[in-house]
């Protein structure tokens, strides 16, 4: 494999994650921003609800409902997506971090790293 460029990296996890999630989650995002720092990968994907899920948040029991939701749909792609990191990287993520805020619809990634990809790339 060619090494690629933190950029060429960034770009290539933003553009396979926001197809994965469409295509495997049904997710649609409006925004996402990946950034390699050193044995992490850190993706922010913005205004991640549908309309649907927007209305279901404004009581609490629909709030829990969709962070159970995500939670759960992230919990069951985790080797899924482990994989696809390491195809575009060609190193292994070893674990995956997520934290969803419905306030403003916003779910940030972490990918742990087994190596720098900073010193990769």
């Amino acid at each position: 494999m060619a090494t690629k460029s933190k950029q060429e990296i960034e770009s290539s996890v933003s553009v396979h994650l926001s197809k994965f999630l469409k295509e495997q989650m049904s997710e649609q995002v409006e925004t996402i921003t990946t950034q390699l720092l050193e044995d992490a990968i850190i993706v922010r994907l913005k205004n991640l609800l549908s309309p649907a899920e927007r209305c279901l948040i404004k009581d609490w029991e629909g709030l829990k409902l969709i962070k159970e939701l995500k939670a759960k749909l992230m919990e069951g792609s985790k080797d899924s997506l482990k994989t696809m990191i390491k195809d575009l990287t060609g190193i292994e993520a070893v674990d995956i971090h997520t934290s969803f805020n419905t306030e403003n619809s916003e779910l940030v990634i972490v990918f742990s790293m087994a190596k720098n990809l900073e010193e990769v790339s």
